[in-house]
């Protein structure tokens, strides 16, 4: 993978993305911590804050992040069409502030659907559609001169085949693969939609699918950036590639699999729900529990390199590891309605969230910005950060063992003092997860900063 340009601002947009989230969710942590959660103000913003927070630290940040990965992978290839990537880069950019903008729509009206949560606005819906045009374009230039070759028979000696045919790269183009198959979902659960279905359910079926598909192509992401990262640790780690291709196929297998839900359900179907369903708890977790199981004890051997010149990506690796199996076994205890199911959602996402924030430490210096692998900030920025993710998590695992509902704040009057601390402790938890956040900010402005001051 070479250096290009216009990687470094897949990298900056994604930061952005996360930072605004950052900034809503504070309203999501005052209205669900129970000495706050009755003020009119907060009980007002909290859906239309969730909405923009969601989509923005999962949807735009995690895309962003694997349109780097793409980039960086297509550098030096022929683009189908000249510009390609720069239209992909201001389509999504200019979706993501039209996302962050929509909750200033007097008229909007948040719809908590799944996956996507959406606010009925022209405006934000303008902002979807770019980033889904962005995303689209992005996939497209990293699966189209694949298929040519293939398809077109080009006449490239087998030694002059560029260094994308790893397993790396076999990785990224099948994510690529897996979101044109959920942006293909999208698409057909629009068209079988029936015309008596509106509000939140149309959203939810709408999203459904496709959105159950994306969540594939994110744990992808994150097995090339584990993979990445170890090396990045030390160089010499491999695993046989053969056990690696085999890895990285199960996502865009599985994705192809969701082809039958739309042949033998349609869309309002409870069988297609279920079909989903089964294939996420079937297909999205084998492949990353058998990597991170691979990797995992090569990192706690290394764990001298704490106090060295890559502690952050130690640090960072290890609490990507840690959240992603406790949101795993999260997972396994849902029953029911509640706030566990956010919680194991969470756990996951974060776990996702910090394996990304590694690999743009990892990528700053290869991107021409300044080295902070070794900076003591960014060390603490993934303890800060998972450390109060496990709390934010914990307390709301507990809380929805006693029953309390999930994406409903203030809904507090009535239970028992031991879940009122529960959800104080998670509110704390979320206050420190915040300001782990905003670390990661602070060490890309830092380094980016830093490089335009030399410049």
């Amino acid at each position: 993978m070479q250096k290009k340009p216009l990687s470094r601002y897949w990298l900056l947009l994604g930061a952005a993305a996360l930072a605004i989230a950052g900034l809503y969710s504070l309203v999501l942590v005052v209205a669900r911590t129970p000495q706050l959660a009755s003020l009119p103000l907060f009980k007002k913003l909290f859906h239309e804050a969730l909405v923009v927070h969601v989509d923005l630290s999962v949807l735009v940040w995690f895309l962003a992040i694997a349109c780097l990965l793409w980039s960086r992978m297509t550098a030096n290839s022929r683009p189908v069409m000249p510009y390609i990537e720069e239209a992909a880069l201001i389509s999504m950019a200019l979706g993501t502030l039209a996302i962050a903008l929509s909750p200033l729509d007097p008229a909007a009206a948040p719809l908590m659907s799944n996956y996507i949560p959406v606010i009925y606005s022209p405006v934000f819906f303008l902002g979807l559609s770019l980033v889904m045009c962005g995303v689209l374009l992005m996939a497209t230039k990293v699966v189209m001169p694949h298929l040519l070759r293939h398809l077109h028979r080009l006449h490239e000696p087998p030694q002059q085949v560029r260094g994308d045919n790893t397993p790396i790269g076999f990785a990224l183009r099948g994510g690529a693969l897996i979101t044109l198959v959920a942006l293909a979902a999208f698409v057909c659960s629009w068209r079988q939609m029936p015309g008596v279905i509106e509000g939140q359910q149309y959203y939810e079926m709408l999203f459904w699918g496709g959105g159950h598909l994306l969540q594939f192509t994110h744990v992808q992401m994150v097995m090339v950036c584990w993979l990445l990262l170890a090396k990045g640790l030390k160089s010499e780690f491999t695993v046989y590639p053969k056990h690696l291709y085999l890895l990285f196929a199960v996502g865009p297998i599985a994705a192809l699999g969701a082809i039958p839900a739309y042949v033998l359900y349609n869309v309002a179907d409870m069988g297609h729900r279920q079909f989903f369903t089964y294939l996420m708890i079937l297909g999205n977790a084998i492949a990353p529990t058998i990597l991170a199981l691979w990797i995992l004890p090569g990192v706690l051997t290394l764990r001298a390199l704490r106090k060295g010149e890559k502690r952050a990506l130690w640090s960072v690796l290890l609490m990507s590891f840690i959240l992603f199996i406790y949101g795993g076994v999260l997972g396994a205890l849902i029953n029911g309605q509640n706030v566990v199911i956010p919680a194991h959602y969470h756990g996951s996402i974060v776990g996702v969230t910090l394996g990304f924030m590694g690999i743009a430490y990892l990528m700053l210096p290869q991107l021409g910005y300044r080295d902070v692998a070794s900076w003591r900030l960014a060390y603490w920025q993934p303890i800060v950060y998972g450390a109060g993710q496990l709390m934010h998590i914990s307390g709301l695992a507990y809380s929805g063992g006693y029953g309390v509902l999930r994406k409903s704040p203030g809904e507090i009057a009535d239970i028992a003092l031991p879940v009122k601390a529960a959800l104080g402790f998670m509110g704390l938890g979320g206050l420190i997860a915040i300001v782990g956040g905003l670390m990661f900010v602070v060490v890309v402005f830092l380094s980016v900063r830093g490089r335009l001051r030399q410049a």
